[in-house]
């Protein structure tokens, strides 16, 4: 499911792998700060793998824009590099902070989707290394808070902002996420947990991650090939109908929790 999200909307498929991997976590006996830790690792290495297989089937089909990537990717790399190494190295993101900023995160999508969906079609903007700059800042650090890879935050800016069609923001921001990753996975791997797997480095854990991992490399394919025959409003609806799914999850879970 989530490789084929990943291909289909340009998500990396984290949407998916975060509800998943707080399950197995809670299932081993993690809580707290070190659940979230757990959590924000592992997701990100599957949406490494899921990030590199779209983004291949992306390229092969001519859905690949480098300088728009690359123009996004840095900040991003940077900024989500440097607030994933304080969420690892101090004691203060709490999984409460983390469900709130994965509600808000996909509450303001869902909100920003509705008001594109009521305005008429306008020409794309031209290139502009400011804004997509900006673009890149605000993915680095949403993807860093939440685990969500950043999609969330770069279809919606990529389609809004820049009035990109949606087709075409699902190939840039699909094409980021793997570069994105990489300093966020090595901030991980060098940090060392206070409970330890089989088959880990540092938060990592490749056992537990290779599953899905499988699954991926079958599922982005087939989610590329089906973006490429749908219309874009078509993926805009199913992008927003995942978001109420997993949103109205996380909301129930802090009523429960903290109410």
């Amino acid at each position: 499911m989530g490789g084929m999200l990943s291909g289909l909307l340009g998500v990396g498929g984290g949407i998916i792998f975060i509800p998943v991997f707080e399950w197995i976590f809670r299932q081993k006996g993690l809580d707290g700060e070190e659940l979230v830790r757990m959590m924000l690792a592992n997701s990100f290495l599957a949406i490494l793998f899921s990030g590199i297989t779209s983004s291949y089937k992306h390229q092969k089909m001519g859905t690949f824009y480098p300088k728009e990537i690359i123009t996004i990717a840095i900040p991003a790399m940077v900024f989500g590099a440097g607030m994933s190494y304080f969420i690892t190295s101090l004691s203060w993101y709490k999984d409460v902070y983390f469900q709130l900023v994965f509600v808000i995160v996909i509450v303001v999508t869902l909100w920003r989707l509705s008001v594109s969906g009521k305005k008429e079609a306008q020409p794309e903007l031209p290139y502009s290394l400011v804004k997509y700059g900006f673009i890149g800042v605000a993915t680095g650090l949403i993807s860093a808070f939440s685990g969500l890879g950043g999609g969330v935050a770069m279809i919606p800016l990529l389609t809004l902002v820049l009035r990109q069609d949606m087709r075409k923001a699902a190939g840039i921001s699909i094409g980021v996420i793997p570069i994105m990753i990489l300093p966020m996975l090595v901030v991980y791997a060098s940090q060392i947990p206070t409970t330890c797997f089989t088959g880990s480095v540092g938060y990592l854990q490749f056992l537990i991650v290779l599953p899905v991992v499988i699954g991926i490399f079958i599922g982005s394919p087939l989610g590329v090939a089906i973006a490429k025959r749908i219309k874009s409003n078509q993926l805009k609806l199913i992008f927003a109908l995942l978001l109420v799914v997993i949103g109205i999850k996380y909301i129930y879970q802090l009523l429960e929790e903290y109410i």
